[in-house]
């Protein structure tokens, strides 16, 4: 039970630092006056995201048995809007570049393929991080329910 904990807040402190990069790259573009202000990207939004969910998942693997449960489902929902959110900013960029052959990624750096922007790789480990939370609340409900 502890493995699955540990890979959903594994998961999730990879998609932190993964997000907070990027941010800070973009950041560093709006400094230099060829970005767009950071903090109103979906990059942004979606890094605040990793960082609360990735603390949620350090205290569910700290509290106790009884709590667990509850929480997993919290996170759990919680995640489905994240992976919401990221597939949703992705499928923006998709249309826009495929539809409006606009080769600008959300965060206003040219792209080849949407398929390597931030946005693409951000929502991939959103919907593990989903995955993961998905396997350990089934896991914790039969566990719950042998006790």
């Amino acid at each position: 039970m502890k493995r699955l904990l540990l890979l959903q807040s594994a998961l999730l402190l990879f998609g932190t630092f993964f997000a907070w990069y990027t941010v800070a790259n973009d950041y560093l573009r709006f400094l230099n006056k060829s970005g767009v202000n950071p903090l109103t990207t979906p990059c942004f939004y979606g890094a605040v995201g990793f960082i609360l969910f990735f603390t949620y998942s350090v205290y569910i693997y700290f509290e106790s048995k009884e709590k667990r449960i509850r929480h997993q489902k919290i996170l759990m929902v919680l995640l489905v809007g994240g992976t919401i959110f990221g597939w949703t900013n992705f499928i923006i960029e998709l249309c826009s570049f495929y539809i409006f052959k606009n080769p600008t990624s959300c965060s206003g750096t040219s792209t080849i393929s949407p398929f390597l922007t931030a946005c693409f790789y951000g929502s991939v480990i959103y919907l593990l991080s989903l995955v993961a939370s998905i396997f350990t609340f089934k896991k914790l409900k039969v566990k719950t329910q042998k006790i």
